[in-house]
């Protein structure tokens, strides 16, 4: 069962505009509308906040630390989060499109109708996270390690998911035409409309030449 994000309102202070710095400490905050496009502070940490509408465009925030964290409507396209650290955190209503997320080590993660088309999530290791709604056309889960993982009505669309390791990962309800070998889908949970659309990609790795008559 996911690990809620430890969240209370009465006790966040507003967060205003300031320069951040490499190493930056955010804690108990709510930052509202901020204006954070094209930010350049790695490792820096977020603990126990709201980030509502924060435009984080471009960001480079490689090594960053999400604990306890709820992002409503954030805007982060095109951003730079390799190797970061995300523990009990609901990404909400989010444009991520073309994120950096490779190597990112992500528990109790929901991710929730956020586009992700193009991210990159490239030797991630997710455990306990639910992706609801969200469009992740042409993202790349290659060698990818997922455990208790599950996408519900997601868009998975010419997805890559070489050498991925998946144990109980549940695609059932979602829209799933990976790009390539589907070989990285084993250890995967899909329905029988998804087994039908994977057929022909199923019988082209075992070696079944499919024809007519």
């Amino acid at each position: 069962m996911l690990a809620k994000p430890d969240v209370d309102d009465d006790y966040l202070e507003p967060w205003e505009v300031q320069p951040l710095a490499s190493g930056f400490e955010i804690e108990d905050a709510r930052l509202e509308s901020a204006e954070l496009t094209d930010l350049r502070a790695p490792g820096g940490r977020i603990i126990r906040c709201r980030l509502d509408r924060v435009a984080l465009t471009r960001s480079r925030l490689r090594s960053l630390n999400l604990t306890d964290v709820i992002l409503h409507g954030v805007e982060a396209s095109g951003g730079d989060w390799t190797g970061g650290r995300l523990r009990r955190v609901v990404l909400d209503g989010c444009r991520l499109a073309g994120l950096q997320l490779a190597e990112i080590e992500g528990d109790d993660v929901v991710f929730r109708d956020c586009r992700l088309e193009l991210a990159n999530f490239r030797g991630a290791r997710l455990r306990t996270v639910t992706f609801e709604g969200c469009v992740l056309d042409e993202a790349d889960f290659g060698a990818v390690t997922m455990r208790e993982v599950r996408f519900d009505g997601c868009e998975l669309r010419r997805t890559e998911w070489e050498a991925a390791k998946l144990a109980h990962v549940d695609f059932r309800g979602s829209e799933l035409e990976p790009a390539g070998d589907v070989a990285g889908l084993r250890g995967g949970i899909i329905d029988p409309v998804q087994l039908a659309g994977l057929a022909p990609l199923l019988a082209g790795a075992a070696g079944i030449v499919v024809k007519d008559g």
